[in-house]
């Protein structure tokens, strides 16, 4: 049975060419997507999904880092926030894969305590360019290039589609539409992959698939191996999920056995 991923999006998302393409990808990669606005209780969503995807959108609130906002900090959607990091920190409760696109990397960060910079023109002086307009510039374009460790998920998911190999690193280019980073690394994160800038590209955790890309993968055709990769583990929680619950039914006790 294929997994069902389901793909969070704003409550005034106006990205829908990102959206089908994320259906699209989706489907590829040999998964079932389907949409979900941020709103309700994010149990629900936990107890149906295999796989999560957190996609991009507008500034994450300084309030859930403890910060308060700069001048240069853009659009912002609390109640967005909010829902979405509880939801990360259900899924990682429950085992379940998520892959975390722009915007969603930086929640998974801040859920885990975890802090950013608001605008990265205005805090890192040497910085390149991130900040490119989607609408503007067409998103399968590479913007700058990238360091990516060879010892992590990323790399391993995406390493069939490369024309490179290396040791330690590898160099490859990515599209960028962002002006906030990482800044402070969250708790049980680790960094794989940075711009020439030093700005954090990519975390992942040790155990599970709980993946962040700054770039936008759905757009980048290599990438599809970062889908399959979340595809794969998303069945694996799915066969566990039917497990547990063969388990609890035979452990729940017959109608007149109860003590």
């Amino acid at each position: 049975m294929k997994p069902f991923i389901a793909i969070i999006v704003g409550t005034e998302e106006s990205d829908w060419a990102s959206i089908k393409q994320q259906f699209r990808v989706i489907k590829n990669a040999g998964g079932i997507p389907g949409v979900f606005l941020p709103e309700g209780d994010p149990g629900d969503i936990v107890n149906i999904a295999d796989g999560i995807v957190l996609t991009d959108g507008p500034d994450v609130h300084p309030y859930f880092y403890g910060d308060d906002p700069s001048p240069s900090i853009r659009s912002v959607d609390y109640d967005r926030d909010k829902f979405e990091i509880e939801l990360f920190k259900l899924a990682l409760k429950m085992e379940i894969p998520v892959l975390g696109i722009s915007r969603g990397m930086q929640i998974m960060n801040v859920a885990m305590d975890g802090t950013l910079y608001q605008d990265i023109a205005s805090e890192i002086p040497k910085a390149i360019k991130h900040d490119w307009d989607i609408r503007q510039t067409n998103p399968h374009q590479r913007l700058h290039g990238m360091r990516l460790k060879t010892a992590s998920k990323v790399y391993e998911a995406i390493k069939d589609y490369l024309e490179i190999s290396s040791t330690n690193e590898v160099f490859i280019h990515v599209n960028s539409f962002h002006h906030q980073a990482i800044k402070k690394v969250g708790e049980g994160f680790r960094p794989v992959a940075f711009s020439i800038d030093g700005i954090t590209e990519a975390i992942e955790r040790e155990e599970g698939f709980y993946v962040g890309v700054q770039w936008r993968p759905e757009y980048l055709p290599e990438m599809i191996g970062l889908y399959k990769a979340l595809i794969n583990a998303a069945r694996e929680n799915h066969h566990r999920r039917i497990e547990r619950e063969k388990t609890e039914m035979q452990e729940k006790p017959s109608p007149g056995n109860e003590v």
